[in-house]
């Protein structure tokens, strides 16, 4: 089979198309003809060597993926050859841009069948760490005031999805008004355009001078700070990511003195680490996919030789929300 294959990790990251033999299922495996898989930020740093854990080499990249199951190993009960499936690796070399892919059964989930399987590609990650997030983690509340920055990167959109969903006031940051003015039609209720205004005064306008509730911060850095001067009394930043290539330094005696909290997110740990409550409720965005309380968005599709071009507008910031790459137009319903 052709599979993106990365065999060491290097600024600027390194990975090429080899033939590898395709991987059989073992006794609770699944294996999927992969349609289409998602490309995320995060992947760029584990290609780089640079995220907190790194798999063994060489590895193939991608951790969530769409397409038909054609095998499975013995044990299986929840999925059956022939089944449209998206899924979900706990694992960072997760195996998604390949032809064909062998995971857990736990992490393959049926598609619903008005949902495309590019559509099934966009969501398990970015929709997951946008709803563990923003409620088990966050706890955010109808009424609240959610600040989102990075919106319109594919978290970022997500979470103005989910908020919107949760019933908070949304307001949704980013550069360049134009690439900001579709989340107004997609759930935020208001946009900063960090090019041209601050984020304090713009936020103190819209809040009669309280600040936010919640902020999602996938960017950190500098943002982050200016997060911490505009949080409300009481409020949660919740600590996604950070994009802007900087952790930032929590200053404690702000967080006393507003008596708020900044809290971690990892989608990944929020399953393995929680006695089966991380799967119920990865299990319940499943569910409200299915039932269209929330519609991921894809925003550039990719064919498979262009996985390296995909992951360097994702650093280049040249993508709006979720970018999926082809893996097997067919499946996709392409030509």
């Amino acid at each position: 089979m052709k599979a993106w294959v990365c065999r060491e990790f290097r600024t600027p990251f390194a990975m090429a198309i080899e033939d590898i033999p395709a991987p059989s299922p073992g006794p609770g495996e699944v294996q999927i003809r992969v349609a289409a898989a998602g490309l995320n930020f995060g992947e760029t740093l584990v290609l780089n060597g640079t995220y907190q854990k790194t798999p063994p080499l060489p590895y193939v990249p991608v951790s969530e993926m769409s397409g038909v199951v054609t095998a499975c190993g013995a044990g299986v009960t929840r999925v059956a050859p022939g089944d449209r499936v998206a899924a979900f690796s706990i694992e960072l070399a997760g195996g998604g841009l390949a032809e064909v892919a062998v995971l857990p059964e736990r992490n393959v989930h049926p598609v619903p069948a008005a949902m495309g399987l590019i559509e099934a590609a966009a969501f398990p990650m970015n929709y997951w760490t946008a709803c563990n997030a923003l409620g088990s983690r966050g706890q955010l509340l109808p009424g609240e005031v959610l600040v989102v920055h990075g919106a319109t990167g594919g978290v970022g959109l997500a979470a103005v999805q989910v908020g919107r969903a949760r019933g908070a006031r949304v307001i949704a940051t980013g550069h360049g008004l134009a690439r900001l003015q579709p989340l107004l039609d997609l759930g935020a209720d208001h946009v900063i355009d960090l090019d041209t205004a601050d984020l304090r005064d713009s936020l103190r306008a819209l809040t009669g001078g309280r600040g936010a509730d919640v902020v999602f911060d996938p960017v950190g850095g500098r943002l982050f700070d200016d997060s911490m001067r505009c949080i409300a009394p009481g409020g949660r930043i919740l600590v996604v990511g950070f994009t802007s290539g900087q952790p930032a330094v929590a200053r404690t005696n702000v967080m006393l003195v507003k008596m708020i909290s900044v809290i971690g997110v990892e989608a990944r740990l929020a399953i393995e680490t929680t006695a089966g409550r991380g799967q119920a409720e990865f299990q319940q965005m499943l569910d409200d996919v299915a039932a269209g309380r929330l519609k991921p968005r894809v925003g550039q599709v990719y064919r498979f030789d262009q996985a390296a071009e995909g992951y360097r507008d994702i650093l280049g910031r040249r993508h709006f929300g979720k970018s999926v790459l082809m893996v097997c137009p067919e499946l996709c319903g392409h030509s």
